[in-house]
């Protein structure tokens, strides 16, 4: 009787498949499933994939970025990111080498190997994309702007917290 929220006569303790920590959990688990499964035929994980096209989007932007700059960019751990593009350096998708002007940082370039295979990548991950959110119909806009929220960043457009 305790557990009852007797504003809306609902039981307070909801069930796991009423929880949004677990239900966003759930989604993130089959999203990454679906995103495996598209980048497959290219032999690239889901991190090397998004490092490599996150190269590529830096370099095509003008200077190919440090090691830092990438894993700021895509928010990875710089550890693990220099771990990543190791292995991208032994398949010779990416090549590394020091900065000009600071020894210490390594800048990554994407090779013609790594541009060729990271191409139809991205277009493989967008067509699964699509359609993982085509669910969400209209929404999708949305739905970004708030996962850009719970990122703690600023979304495209205003975003209404919650209902007065």
């Amino acid at each position: 009787m305790g557990d009852e929220d007797t504003s809306t006569g609902e039981d307070a303790r909801q069930p796991a498949a009423r929880n949004t920590g677990y239900l966003l959990w759930q989604a993130v688990n089959r999203w990454q499933r679906v995103q495996k499964q598209a980048l497959a035929p290219f032999n690239l994980t889901p991190v090397q994939f998004l490092l490599l096209s996150g190269a590529r989007e830096l370099g095509a932007a003008g200077e190919p970025p440090t090691q830092v700059v990438l894993a700021r960019h895509c928010r990875t751990d710089p550890m693990m990111t220099s771990q990543v593009l190791r292995a991208l350096e032994k398949d010779r998708l990416v090549s590394r080498h020091a900065h000009d002007g600071d020894g210490r940082a390594m800048v990554v370039v994407v090779t013609e190997a790594g541009q060729s295979a990271v191409a139809p990548a991205i277009e493989a991950v967008d067509a699964a994309e699509d359609e993982f959110f085509a669910a969400l119909g209209p929404n999708v806009s949305a739905f970004g702007d708030a996962l850009t929220l719970l990122t703690g960043e600023r979304p495209r457009h205003r975003v209404r917290a919650g209902r007065a």
